[in-house]
């Protein structure tokens, strides 16, 4: 009897360990797919952008930062589109 309790409190103890498990797992996939919902609107990417620009066009070495910003810009729009 006391063996049995046991045993079905440590199956319990397992079930809800994979019950949590696969919350988890759907809450992350959740994130991520919210993440790249926000990341691929036209704002996002065109303030990225933006902020790009402007800082290459305020610094001493714009080239630079302007390279910079449309790499940022090329990277977020490529990775938004294949992921």
């Amino acid at each position: 009897m006391f063996l049995s309790k046991e045993l079905k409190t440590v199956q319990q103890a397992h079930l809800n360990y994979t019950q949590i498990k696969l919350d988890a797992h759907q809450a992350t996939e959740d994130a991520k797919y919210k993440s790249r919902l926000v990341m691929a609107k036209p704002s996002v990417l065109l303030s990225i952008f933006g902020y790009g620009a402007f800082k290459g066009a305020t610094t001493s070495d714009p080239k630079s930062k302007r390279r910079f910003a449309l790499m940022s810009f090329a990277r977020t729009a490529f990775f938004n589109f294949i992921g």
